[in-house]
């Protein structure tokens, strides 16, 4: 599995947000040919553990097929920070769900590791674990730090 920095690549940063509960709603305009930071909020595709909001993940992955000419990093957000390696956990396994749900998106080139994840002891492992967890099913992602 491939790491490398945010900083070698140039995305344009844009958020998903779930409105009524299911749709996807992007935050800016997406343009023909463009690299996107696309955060996703915890909170829009989970609603505890195992249990997943899969109407939104539905909308989040036509919005992002239908922008087929862009190419998108998935940017995890948590809205308050993370206080246990448990949460840590749960937080990568909403994520592995929704790379899951959009996994036939080809224009999705690959994650963020969890920003929220350093501040967390035992971060570095954290980090390694859920790049293993979703390369495991998606050898094709790159992920980002």
């Amino acid at each position: 599995m491939e790491v490398k920095s945010l900083r070698d690549e140039k995305f344009v940063e844009i958020a998903a947000r779930c409105v009524d509960g299911a749709d996807a709603q992007f935050s800016g305009e997406i343009e023909s040919g463009k690299n996107y930071r696309l955060s996703v909020a915890l909170s829009d595709i989970s609603f505890g553990t195992e249990k997943y909001n899969e109407a939104f993940l539905a909308s989040l992955r036509e919005k992002i097929k239908a922008a087929d000419s862009a190419r998108f990093v998935i940017a995890p957000t948590a809205e308050k920070s993370l206080s246990s390696t448990d949460d840590a956990l749960e937080m990568t396994a909403a994520f592995k769900h929704c790379a899951r749900r959009i996994k036939d998106c080809a224009n999705v080139s690959g994650f963020e590791i969890p920003r929220v994840f350093s501040d967390l002891e035992r971060a570095a492992e954290l980090e390694e674990n859920f790049a293993r967890e979703l390369a495991e099913k998606h050898p094709n992602y790159v992920f980002y730090k």
